[in-house]
């Protein structure tokens, strides 16, 4: 007998007036990749990254008046030690996170960016975490790449998610396979420690998209998760 993971737990399922699921996905509050700001040399989590923006986390909520819709901002963003200047605008914001758009990004961070956000790459930088709950385990890689898996008492697995690139891939012994896009719902998330628990949107394709789950096949088989496990998982995206 399987039970509902509270650390991925459906807040509520579509409705006849939506095509999102919510559910609560667990984060560190600290990410790999930062921007200092020069505006203020202050240091930001960058808690999403894609080749169009990033997200900055705010640790402080008073920060959140330093950046109005529309703000230019110019910084160094750092992908593990190697630095880049960036122009950004920010877009949107949120109770502790501003959304930014890069702005003529030049080709050397273009392409330090798109080779950082390579699933064999998110693949090989994926690392074990304390899972919030003991029957679960957390691979956790940049730019919130998350892999979670789940096993039962005698150690079976019974279900996979992964969180990537703005997608999600998901798989259940009750459920099968799906796909979709993953967003914030851009909401005060609760916070333990260094984990705080962020609400996702997550809208599901309607068939498994295969372009995602290549990605995904190529994030696992480049990973350093062991090799059974590995296998298993791959034969759950197959």
């Amino acid at each position: 007998m399987t039970t509902k993971s509270p650390s991925l737990e459906v807040i509520s399922k579509p409705s006849d007036h939506s095509q999102h699921e919510r559910r609560r996905l667990p984060r560190l509050n600290l990410a790999g990749e930062q921007f200092r700001l020069d505006q203020s040399g202050k240091i930001y989590s960058v808690s999403d990254l894609s080749a169009e923006g990033m997200a900055l986390h705010l640790l402080e909520s008073e920060d959140l008046k330093k950046f109005p819709i529309a703000t230019k901002l110019t910084g160094t963003l750092n992908l593990h030690g190697a630095k880049h200047s960036v122009r950004a605008k920010v877009r949107h914001i949120a109770p502790n996170m501003v959304g930014c758009q890069f702005e003529e990004l030049s080709t050397d961070a273009s392409v330090a960016i798109n080779r950082y956000l390579d699933p064999a790459v998110l693949g090989q930088e994926l690392r074990p975490i304390p899972a919030p709950e003991m029957s679960s385990l957390w691979y956790r890689g940049p730019s919130g790449t998350s892999l979670f898996l789940w096993r039962m008492s005698d150690g079976q697995f019974y279900r996979m998610a992964l969180f990537v690139l703005g997608t999600y891939i998901q798989w259940s012994e009750q459920e099968g396979i799906s796909t979709g896009r993953a967003r914030s719902a851009e909401e005060l998330g609760e916070v333990r420690g260094i984990v705080r628990f962020e609400t996702m949107l997550l809208e599901q394709d309607v068939t498994p998209d295969r372009g995602k789950l290549e990605i995904a096949k190529t994030l696992v088989t480049s990973s350093q998760l062991p090799q059974d496990l590995k296998r298993w998982c791959v034969r759950q995206l197959s």
